[in-house]
């Protein structure tokens, strides 16, 4: 049987909530490290993903996060022993098609956020809520699907129908700031600080730590070059969508970016 994780490190959590959610999951850790069985947690806020995953990482823990919606937030983790392989569908995820039956309604996010909590639902038993064409998707986890289907009838004043998405959801494009930043390289670090406006060493801390996508694939090395059309997405902080670069007279390159910070739904 191996170690068991000391608890100390729910000191981390000062939030008696927070710390029993925390616990929770390494009681999860534990079960995978003494038995090496596969576990799938609930929902995860960005923070509580965050904790979680480095304590994976120390562990030499394989695990794989999935939310069921491109670049989502909220998320569920599988985990395994060192070398386990785990798919999407493991994570029971089912995604949801919310629409007002008046065609002339418009929803909005905290109507469907607060109709699914008056339904008397934990919070992590659902994920990302995100904006479509003609309604909204929410990630659920596969137990609550029934009931959401048979009592989620109302969001705010609105009468809703709901039904599970099949095919690839029609997600509404967020509205991007467009800037212009000039770097000394085109390297990713150097990209994804001026852009967010933070430390050279943050960025890399971002990258090193698997929080960074480029058009879709995980990038962990800091001076991977980007290119015009790339899409760096950085979890938990948003998304940035390189137009086109130029040379500056001093030698550095101008960038023309749309930037799309994160809401943390």
């Amino acid at each position: 049987m191996r170690h068991l994780i000391d608890r100390s490190v729910l000191k981390y959590w000062v939030d008696k909530e927070a710390r029993l959610e925390a616990a929770h999951l390494l009681d999860q850790v534990n079960l995978v490290l003494s038995k090496e069985f596969q576990q799938v947690t609930p929902f995860l806020s960005f923070a509580m993903r965050d904790w979680i995953e480095s304590v994976l990482r120390k562990e030499h823990l394989a695990y794989l996060a999935e939310g069921g919606l491109p670049d989502a937030e909220r998320v569920r983790i599988i985990m395994g022993a060192k070398g386990d392989i785990m798919k999407p569908e493991q994570a029971e995820i089912s995604l949801l098609s919310v629409r007002a039956t008046n065609l002339r309604a418009k929803l909005e996010h905290h109507q469907i956020l607060g109709s699914l909590m008056g339904l008397g639902l934990r919070r992590d038993l659902f994920g990302d809520i995100q904006a479509g064409q003609s309604g909204f998707y929410v990630a659920t986890t596969l137990e609550i699907v029934p009931v959401l289907l048979n009592q989620w009838t109302e969001a705010g004043r609105e009468k809703i129908n709901v039904s599970i998405s099949e095919g690839i959801p029609d997600l509404l494009p967020g509205l991007g700031e467009e800037r212009r930043i000039t770097v000394n390289s085109s390297r990713l670090d150097a990209v994804i600080a001026n852009a967010f406006g933070v430390s050279r060493s943050m960025a890399q801390e971002w990258i090193t730590q698997g929080k960074v996508k480029k058009s879709g694939l995980g990038v962990t090395k800091v001076e991977t070059e980007v290119q015009p059309n790339d899409l760096v997405s950085c979890r938990g902080h948003g998304r940035v969508k390189l137009l086109e670069c130029s040379n500056t007279r001093k030698d550095k390159i101008a960038w023309q970016i749309l930037l799309f910070r994160s809401q943390r739904h």
